[in-house]
């Protein structure tokens, strides 16, 4: 199982943001992104495939949607 880190940009635009086999993990880099000021939502879907952890060129997991 994996919790997927998902946005929404201002535009209607969804991506995922990362991946983590737990919660705690997901909501962790949730909290982080939403310190600041600004108009993407996002969310937290649990999916029944393992997290991948691959480096996207932020710094961050990403799974292709």
């Amino acid at each position: 199982m994996a919790f997927l880190l998902r946005r929404q940009d201002d535009n209607g635009h969804r991506f995922t943001v990362g991946s983590w086999p737990d919660r705690a993990g997901a909501e962790q880099r949730l909290a982080e992104l939403t310190r600041c000021l600004h108009k993407q939502f996002y969310w937290i879907e649990e999916t029944g495939k393992e997290a991948v952890a691959e480096e996207d060129p932020c710094g961050g997991p990403v799974i292709p949607s």
